[in-house]
């Protein structure tokens, strides 16, 4: 039997922050936040973790967030908390329980 698993990321947040760039000085940088999650046949089973990159609109300069300059990261600080991970990313769990419940309340029943 084949089993088709990984991970995957889904964009949670995409704020332009009013911070110049590090390279070309143009106030003109974005930054996203994406939310990673495990995968069972490309459903979303549990996310993981969140993971952020800025980019600058102007020379297209793409910074990981161990590379963020204090200011950029003052502003990622206050987005991440706003940031919450979709409901879905949790779909097959749910499912999952939903059933349980479902066939113990079936199994009182009977």
């Amino acid at each position: 039997m084949i089993f088709f698993f990984g991970l995957r990321s889904t964009k949670i947040v995409e704020k332009q922050a009013t911070i110049p760039c590090s390279h070309c000085e143009e106030k003109q940088v974005w930054f996203f936040i994406h939310q990673n999650y495990f995968h069972l046949f490309w459903i979303p089973v549990f996310p993981l973790w969140k993971s952020t990159t800025s980019v600058c609109a102007h020379c297209k300069q793409v910074l990981n967030k161990k590379e963020f300059s204090n200011a950029l990261l003052d502003n990622y600080k206050i987005e991440v908390t706003k940031a919450k991970t979709p409901w879905w990313t949790f779909f097959l769990l749910i499912a999952f329980f939903a059933l349980l419940v479902f066939s113990i309340i079936l199994s009182q029943c009977s």
